[in-house]
């Protein structure tokens, strides 16, 4: 796999979303145009029935938004025998278990680390002190938010260089005041895998909701059986607070991950804002799962692309109905 170059346009001070944003409303959307609407047709017809979640999330008028800072913790859960999710319901940190430590993908909301993060953690049986790695989807402060303490525990923490700087630039949190930040560490290129233990991470690079967004994808497992996860971690919640350039760069950058998907046949779909995916059903459906069932998590490669697909479909919808309005 070639490395991605440096292809984000959109300066870090444009994408900047920050804490406000997440509670706040979305504008108004645009009036559909025919072009915008043979979209969300083309949106609707790959969704069928088993991807209805994100369709309606993405493509029905009203329904997207950011997600809420204020929504209730996880309750922490074992998804695969080497993965774990902890944290805020709506930003979820994963722990991937190596054989050479945690690997934690975001480490949550500023304020939430020993509240509501570590303790989590400790309830699943995973020791916080075996944290090596904290890998971030996006430099937004509700995904760095307990970096700079991990940072300070022995904790390696990873971005590309590109949200390295958005880091550096986001300003204060109506929120959260002036949030600690992580000192610049690994700084994270795609081509070059991250190797943990026995754990290859892949990192995927996904500007638009930030210049330095990623994707991660890696193996879980299943008792005797193997997956491999995807996670998408720039996902565009709600396409109406991203300048146009920065939504042309995430519909671009949906394609670039789904070819790297396809080829590494991801068919585990995780978020870490689970907010159009369906999580909480599935964690219902893990909880209560009969022994040799299927995993909810495990949709199959055809149908991890068909999710992305649609998603794409209805953020291009999106776009030409902002193009058009200007």
């Amino acid at each position: 796999m070639s490395r991605r170059g440096n292809f984000s346009s959109v300066t870090a001070s444009s994408l900047l979303l920050g804490a406000a944003i997440a509670v706040a409303q979305p504008p108004p959307p645009a009036p559909p145009t025919p072009e915008s609407l043979a979209h969300v047709d083309s949106a609707r017809v790959i969704a069928a029935e088993d991807l209805k979640v994100p369709f309606d999330f993405f493509c029905v008028p009203g329904n997207a938004r950011p997600n809420n800072f204020s929504a209730p913790p996880l309750t922490p859960v074992k998804l695969f025998d080497n993965l774990y999710a902890v944290g805020n319901s709506e930003s979820v940190v994963y722990a991937i278990t190596t054989s050479d430590g945690i690997v934690l993908l975001d480490s949550g909301h500023p304020g939430d680390l020993d509240t509501i993060v570590l303790p989590g953690l400790r309830s699943l049986g995973l020791d916080p002190a075996d944290i090596k790695y904290v890998l971030l989807g996006h430099g937004h402060n509700d995904h760095y938010g307990g970096a700079a303490a991990l940072q300070q525990q022995g904790a390696r923490i990873g971005t590309t260089a590109a949200d390295w700087d958005t880091i550096a630039a986001e300003r204060p949190s109506q929120l959260f005041g002036d949030i600690a930040k992580p000192t610049r560490d690994l700084v994270i290129r795609e081509g070059e895998p991250l190797v943990v233990g026995d754990t290859t991470i892949t990192a995927v690079e996904i500007p638009g909701h930030t210049p330095g967004s990623l994707a991660f994808i890696f193996p879980v497992k299943d008792g005797a059986n193997g997956h491999v996860a995807g996670l998408f971690g720039g996902t565009v919640l709600a396409a109406g607070f991203v300048p146009l350039p920065g939504l042309k760069q995430y519909i671009t950058s949906i394609a670039h991950y789904r070819e790297i998907a396809q080829s590494m046949q991801v068919d585990v779909e995780i978020q870490n804002h689970p907010i159009f995916d369906d999580t909480p059903g599935r964690i219902a459906a893990l909880a209560t799962r009969a022994a040799g069932a299927a995993h909810p998590f495990v949709m199959g490669n055809a149908r991890y692309l068909r999710f992305w697909d649609v998603v794409s479909e209805c953020m291009q919808a999106s776009l030409i109905q902002r193009e058009a309005a200007q």
